[in-house]
């Protein structure tokens, strides 16, 4: 009985008659499995499908990477039950626990008497499908997804924080190293460099026995040692750094990767690019520099399995742009006279940037300015935004760069931009708000954008507000016809569809939404529904769906941009019937996925709307 009461609550166990329901209880044995012994049973007992009672299991492929955490309710094994295909991937136990497990021959029975039993396991097995990558020569060639720990070539060199400067120098001597850890009771609480002996101590006169602690640089920017080299990547390029300490869950260093560690993985990748842009002297060399930049993606791509690390890649490069070209104007009109952010909005401040978007940004200033100091502000903002279109970065159309008046603002202007967008929701408030709430710091210190992009955030939880969001976002209708055929509009280029409208624009705007009810600040749209795990906004089958749907896309997206790129073909509109019919199928199902979030968030939000 208690078996069976567990399965009325999953899916789609929920679905069956009470006679057919018992009747699959009676074919289900129950295995305790762990760490030890769960591959193993899940060799003997295939092909089967799972049902996971209690515990937690990761879901891995063979080469490692997670597909899937499993929890209480969830089913795996299915899709070699569909396809006959081999079981090649692996389970990791995280916490031991019960497994249910259901023959082959008792799962084809029950889909033979149940249309809904089956046709979840179909829509399952399709979503499945999206996450699935092929590499072309089946190797592992994308070093980007390689995990940082995994270039960590030494154990840490560290000292404390009152150790004199002349010991570190030793220490850093007789290891060899440009750079040392400052540990305080095992955490991690600084970090000196052969710069800041230089800079800090030797230009500046100290004595040789100078703390540590006086002339290291506090709380550094750190990785996990369980992420990716294009995460140690990015942040080293957003913080423009070249040694970053690696930490464990416990925060406690492991090692130090550097750029050195980065370009030795992969010699020709746009590492060097955004290296030579950052060492570019004058605005004729970064032009020269960011020319290059198509051709290095065009290389780096062959070389990836998921392009939509192009997204984040591209972004990174525009910071690099945007601070080189800061610093030039600083070069020739003195430093800023106040504290400023200059802000990437839409896609560079997603991080989901393309070979085809145009600018998108902003400054938030200090209250209080003089007239002058508004002046200097203004002048960046022209010099920046005419540097980046030189670059390669065109002009936004609508006019949404720093070089426009309205998209500079102190504080408390920008406060109250937002207010009167969000209280009076015309729909060309919505559009700035969709443009706007998307923002992220590209040059400026953290604390003073974060307190003021607390502060909006507080300002989104308006229900009318968002319920005039959810209205704009249910008025796009996917391109799905009757059966689920693919609808396609009629253009100079053929029957194409632009999914950059009807699909990663309308999830960007879904996960935007439930991000602002539940206050989360993060701009990226993958970085919001990872945050949105475990809320009750959005349940976690739905948030996962809308993750792998918006990853196909944006990878559909890139592939094609690369594929046209250089003519006149429209860069975000693809034509169905040049895809395979694989890839068709995932478009199906991606915009299936689209249209069920659509009503989700239609139900949800819309009713307090205008």
């Amino acid at each position: 009985m208690e078996v069976n009461s567990f399965l009325k609550d999953c899916p789609p166990f929920d679905t069956l008659a009470e006679e057919q329901r018992s009747w699959a209880v009676s074919q289900l044995p129950s295995v305790y499995m762990n760490d030890q012994n769960c591959n193993d049973i899940l060799k003997d007992m295939k092909p089967a499908l799972f049902i996971v009672r209690s515990g937690v299991f990761d879901l891995r492929g063979a080469d490692g990477r997670l597909i899937e955490r499993l929890e209480s309710g969830d089913l795996f094994g299915y899709p070699s039950l569909l396809s006959g295909r081999e079981v090649v991937n692996k389970l990791q136990a995280i916490e031991d626990g019960i497994v249910y497990v259901l023959p082959q021959s008792a799962f084809d029975r029950l889909r033979n008497v149940s249309k809904s039993f089956e046709q979840y396991f179909i829509r399952a097995h399709g979503q499945r499908l999206l996450t699935e990558q092929k590499s072309d020569d089946g190797t592992d060639s994308d070093w980007s997804e390689q995990t940082v720990g995994s270039v960590v070539s030494m154990p840490p060199v560290s000292l404390s924080s009152s150790t004199s400067v002349q010991e570190a120098a030793k220490l850093m001597a007789s290891h060899g190293i440009s750079s040392v850890l400052v540990v305080d009771d095992t955490q991690l609480v600084g970090i000196l460099t052969d710069r800041d002996l230089r800079n800090r101590v030797v230009a500046e006169g100290l004595p040789l026995d100078v703390r540590v602690s006086s002339v290291m640089t506090q709380l550094p920017e750190s990785v996990y040692e369980n992420r990716s080299l294009m995460d140690a990547l990015t942040t080293m390029t957003s913080s423009n750094i070249h040694h970053l300490p690696v930490v464990n869950d416990q925060n406690q260093p492991v090692g130090m990767v550097t750029a050195t560690d980065l370009i030795r993985q992969q010699r020709s990748d746009p590492v060097f690019l955004i290296s030579a842009i950052r060492k570019a002297g004058s605005k004729s060399q970064l032009i020269e520099e960011a020319q290059k930049l198509p051709e290095y993606l065009q290389t780096f791509a062959s070389r990836v399995k998921q392009t939509s690390v192009l997204g984040r890649l591209m972004a990174s490069v525009t910071d690099g742009m945007t601070r080189q070209l800061i610093q030039l104007y600083e070069q020739e009109n003195g430093a800023a006279p106040a504290a400023y952010s200059w802000l990437a909005f839409g896609s560079q401040g997603r991080e989901d940037q393309t070979l085809s978007s145009d600018q998108d940004n902003g400054l938030l200033l200090s209250n209080g300015l003089s007239d002058k100091q508004k002046d200097w502000f203004a002048g960046l903002g022209n010099y920046v935004c005419e540097g980046l279109n030189e670059c390669g970065i065109p002009s936004c159309p609508g006019n949404i760069m720093a070089s426009n008046p309205e998209c500079r603002g102190t504080i408390n202007q920008w406060k109250e931009r937002f207010r009167n967008w969000i209280e009076s929701p015309t729909p060309k408030a919505l559009m700035y708000c969709q443009i706007f709430f998307d923002s992220r710091p590209v040059v400026g210190p953290g604390k003073f954008y974060q307190e003021y992009r607390e502060q909006i955030a507080s300002l989104a939880k308006n229900e009318m507000f968002l319920g005039n969001l959810a209205i704009l976002v249910n008025r796009i209708a996917v391109p799905l016809g009757l059966f689920n055929r693919l609808r396609t509009e009629d253009t100079d280029d053929g029957d194409t569809i632009d999914i950059k409208r009807y699909g990663i624009a309308l999830i960007n705007d879904i996960a935007r939404i439930y991000s602002l009810q539940a206050g989360i600040t993060s701009p990226g749209t993958a970085a919001r529904l990872n945050a949105l795990k475990g809320s009750r906004l959005l349940n976690r089958r739905d948030n996962q769906s809308l993750l792998e749907a918006w990853e196909f896309l944006t990878q559909l997206r890139l592939n094609h941009q690369l594929k046209v790129w250089g003519s006149d073909k429209p860069k975000n509109a693809i034509d169905p019937d040049e895809l395979s019919t694989l890839s068709r199928r995932q478009l199906k199902t991606a915009f299936k996925i689209i249209k069920e979030a659509q009503q989700g968030v239609g139900l949800k939000f819309s009713r307090q709307g205008y």
